[in-house]
C-alpha cells in the first residue's frame, strides 16, 4: 500500500517533466505544415496564429525556469536545448512582430542571434549562445537538421518537440528530410561529379566529419557522393519561413 501512496505521489511530477513538450506537441502540429514557395519546400509556421495561442506562453516559461543542470544525459540535454532553442526563435519572431525575416531584427552593431537575450534559469542567454556555446558542444552534426533560424532555407521546424526518449529517431529522421529535400537540402547536379547540399554544411563544414563533407555525406548518400564528388551549395533564402 506504501509502495502505491508513493508511485501516486510521483504522478504529478511525472506529468510535469512533459507538460512543456506535449504543448509544444500542439502547438507544432496546430500552427506548422508544408507548402512551397519560390520553388522550396519548407514547413511554414503562422506565426499569428501561434502568437495568440496560450500555450506558446506556457512552454517559454517552462523552458525559461527549467535547471538545465538537472539534465543528465547527453539526449535529454540535447532535447531541451533544440527545443529551448527553436522556441525562442519563434518568440522573437512573434515579440517583435517580424514579417519578412529575421535578419530585420539585427542592428548596426549585432546580428538577431547575438542582439537579443532570455533569462533562462538566472542566465542571460542568446540564441548564438545556446547554438555554439551549448548545442555545438555536444558534439552531433544532426542537430544543423534540427534547429531552425525562422528561413525558409533553415532546415525544417519538426512538427513535434523533440524527446529525449526517442531523440536519436528524431535526428535521424531530420537528417533524411534534409537530405531527400531536392529544393534546399540535396541535390545531384552532375550525377556523382557534383551535387548541391544545404549552405549549412558550409557554415558549419567543420562538425561534419571533422570539414570532411564528403565523407560524411556517404553515410546517408553513398549512391550519389564519393570522395572526388564536388561540393556545391544552394543560394540560401532569409524570408520568413511563414504561411
Amino acid at each position: 500500500m506504501k509502495k502505491i501512496l508513493f508511485l501516486l505521489a510521483l504522478l504529478p511530477l511525472s506529468f510535469g517533466a512533459h507538460a512543456y513538450e506535449n504543448n509544444l506537441d500542439g502547438l507544432l502540429k496546430s500552427h506548422v505544415k508544408m507548402v512551397t514557395k519560390s520553388g522550396i519546400q519548407y514547413n511554414a509556421v503562422n506565426y499569428s496564429a501561434w502568437a495568440k495561442d496560450q500555450r506558446h506562453t506556457k512552454v517559454r516559461n517552462e523552458i525559461l525556469s527549467k535547471d538545465a543542470n538537472t539534465l543528465k544525459s547527453k539526449d535529454e540535454k540535447l532535447a531541451y536545448w533544440i527545443n529551448a532553442y527553436n522556441v525562442l526563435t519563434i518568440d522573437l519572431i512573434t515579440r517583435e512582430k517580424e514579417t519578412e525575416s529575421i535578419k530585420n531584427l539585427g542592428s548596426l552593431f549585432s546580428n538577431p542571434w547575438k542582439r537579443f537575450s532570455w533569462n533562462v534559469n538566472g542566465k542571460k542567454l542568446t540564441l548564438d549562445g545556446i547554438e555554439h556555446g551549448i548545442i555545438r558542444k555536444l558534439n552531433d552534426p544532426r542537430i544543423h537538421f534540427a534547429i531552425n533560424c525562422a528561413a525558409i532555407s533553415c532546415p525544417d521546424l519538426r512538427r513535434e518537440a523533440y524527446r529525449a526518449s526517442k531523440l536519436n529517431g528524431q535526428l535521424q529522421h531530420q537528417t533524411n528530410l534534409t537530405l531527400n529535400n531536392a529544393s534546399k537540402g540535396f541535390k545531384s547536379i552532375n550525377g556523382i561529379k557534383e551535387v548541391r547540399v544545404s549552405k549549412v554544411m558550409d557554415w558549419f563544414g567543420e562538425d561534419f566529419n571533422g570539414g570532411n563533407v564528403n565523407k560524411w555525406l556517404q553515410t546517408y548518400k553513398k549512391q550519389n557522393v564519393n570522395d572526388n564528388t564536388k561540393i556545391s551549395f544552394f543560394d540560401y533564402d532569409w524570408s520568413l519561413n511563414k504561411q
